[in-house]
Order: structure tokens, then C-alpha cells, then sequence
């Protein structure tokens, strides 16, 4: 089949294109960056601009929507442009969806949206009301495509990501920067005893849901895609010890208002798509270390 990637030139949407590829659709890539491999289309846009989309949707069987303001510290920063991004972006790929009678849309969210719940966490948990502007358009992407499809018919998937990790991760993300910090002989700070942590996923195992997620089985709802176990703060600085030596830790107080962190349920992905994350976060932590001393290699 035909799947256009929006943002896929990104972190996570270069791993979902290399996932679709491999599988043997035919992949699109829509994004104001040059995709990292040469055997996709590319369709170089903005979300911002209709007449954009309206291109690379042409003959697009599905869309995995990932393009976004994705860095919380720009959304905090810009506002205005992770609104203009976010939502009014996705309005516009709905339309344009609808008017090239695509399959169905699948859109990148994130378990921000479940804001400070506390145990575990489930799609049907009640989400609260956003404490920050880009959980607000993570909220207000989901409900444009349900909205949407309650009014023009078009079928959607939403997936919710937790923190993913892995090759080609921006700098600024905390597995990232621990471990240049740590190659580098810094010092790592540790706030607090380091029990906050995620169900950090490895980007590979993310990949590999979305794949899932063209089942026919996917179609009009929601999945939560995490990793299986709940990863510390002081759990990343441990194994960065193991892999590379003594490591350097900082200590600190508790920051104010520092969010421990939730379990997140994947049942419902593993019961209805038949998908589970394979990567363990020891394995993966070791596969990103090498990774990054191959890039820093002379």
C-alpha cells in the first residue's frame, strides 16, 4: 500500500519509514527535510499549507501523521507556532485527507496527554486538563481526528508514544544527554533519590506499532505505546555505570512539582494488534551507547 509519513525526515518518523520499507509498501515522506534514505518519495511541505498536502496525499492509501512541534522547550518558547503546527497543521491534513479519500489517518500522540495520573494508566483513563501548551495540542489534535471522523466518516488510529530512545534522538533528551555527559567525563545531576522515571520505549519497537497499527483491527482506536517496564532516572544512571564505568552523579534536592511518572498499559495493543515491545531497556541503552561512540568515531 501507499503511506504517506508526515515528519517522516524526523526521530521517530525515519524509523517508522525504514519499518515500512522493509515491509514492502510504498512509502512518501512530507516534511521540510530531505528524508535519510534515497528510496522514498519525498514531498517537501508544511503542514501549514493545504496546497501541500493536497500533493502528497494524491493516491496515499494511509497517512501517519507525525509531523509537530515535538520538543516541549520549543512549545513553552513558541506557543504560538506549536499551536499553529499542531492543531491548525492536523485540521489541515484532515481536509485534505477527506478530499483525497485516503483509508484512513493515524496520528502520532503521547502519553503526556494523561497529564500527573498516578498507578497505571489505561485508554480509558479520563485525561485531565493540560498543564502545559503542547499536552494541550496533543489533547486537541486527538479530538479534531475524532471529531472529525464523527462528522466526515474518516477513519483514524490514534497512538499515544511514551518517551522513545534510540539512534538519531534529539541531543536535549534525557537518555541522550546523560550519555554524551557520560562519555564525555561530566557530571550527570540526580535530583531528588532518581525514582521518576517512564516506560521509555526503544524507537525500533515504536516503529514496529505503527506498523501494527495499518491492521484493520487498528481502525477508530485508541493505543497506548510503551515500554513494558516502569525506567528510573536512577535505573538510565546505573546501566550507563555498567556499560561505561564509574560515571560521574551529581546530587541535588528534589526539583518542585517533579512528576514520578506512571505505568503505562499496553494490554490493549497486545490483545487487539498483537503487538509488544521487544527491546529491553538494558539492550537498547547498549545498542544507543555504541551508536554514539560509532558518531563521535574520528
Amino acid at each position: 500500500m501507499v503511506v504517506l509519513v508526515t515528519g517522516g525526515s524526523g526521530f521517530i518518523g525515519s524509523h517508522i519509514v525504514d519499518r515500512l520499507v522493509q515491509s514492502g509498501h510504498s512509502v512518501r515522506v512530507f516534511d521540510k527535510a530531505k528524508p535519510l534514505r534515497e528510496d522514498v518519495e519525498w514531498h517537501k511541505g508544511d503542514v501549514l499549507n493545504e496546497r501541500d498536502l493536497l500533493d502528497a496525499m494524491t493516491d496515499s492509501e494511509y497517512v501517519m501523521h507525525l509531523a509537530a512541534v515535538a520538543d516541549v522547550n520549543i512549545a513553552l518558547q513558541q506557543p504560538e507556532l506549536c499551536l499553529q503546527v499542531n492543531e491548525l497543521g492536523t485540521l489541515n491534513l484532515l481536509k485534505a485527507a477527506s478530499s483525497k479519500e485516503v483509508d484512513r489517518v493515524i496520528l502520532a500522540s503521547s502519553t503526556w496527554v494523561y497529564g500527573r495520573a498516578e498507578g497505571e494508566v489505561t485508554e480509558e483513563t479520563p485525561l485531565p486538563p493540560p498543564d502545559n501548551v503542547y499536552t494541550k495540542t496533543k489533547i486537541g489534535q486527538e479530538h479534531l481526528v475524532q471529531s472529525w471522523n464523527k462528522v466526515n466518516g474518516l477513519p483514524f488510529t490514534i497512538l499515544r508514544y511514551d518517551i522513545p530512545y534510540g539512534p538519531r534522538m534529539r541531543g536535549n533528551m534525557a537518555i541522550a544527554a546523560f550519555t554524551r555527559k557520560a562519555l564525555r567525563g561530566e557530571a550527570i545531576t540526580l535530583f531528588g533519590d532518581g525514582s521518576q522515571g517512564r516506560c521509555f520505549i526503544h524507537v525500533e519497537d515504536l516503529a514496529e506499532g505503527n506498523l501494527a497499527a495499518l491492521k484493520a483491527e487498528a481502525k477508530n482506536h485508541v493505543f497506548n505505546l510503551a515500554g513494558e517496564r516502569f525506567v528510573t532516572i536512577l535505573d538510565i544512571v546505573t546501566n550507563l555505570n555498567r556499560l561505561l564505568g564509574k560515571v560521574n552523579v551529581e546530587h541535588a534536592p528534589p526539583r518542585p512539582g517533579d512528576f514520578k511518572g506512571a505505568k503505562i498499559s499496553i494490554g490493549k495493543a497486545r490483545q487487539l494488534l498483537g503487538w509488544a515491545p521487544k527491546v529491553q531497556f538494558e539492550e537498547g541503552l547498549e545498542r544507543y551507547v555504541r551508536w554514539v561512540r560509532k558518531l563521535q568515531a574520528p
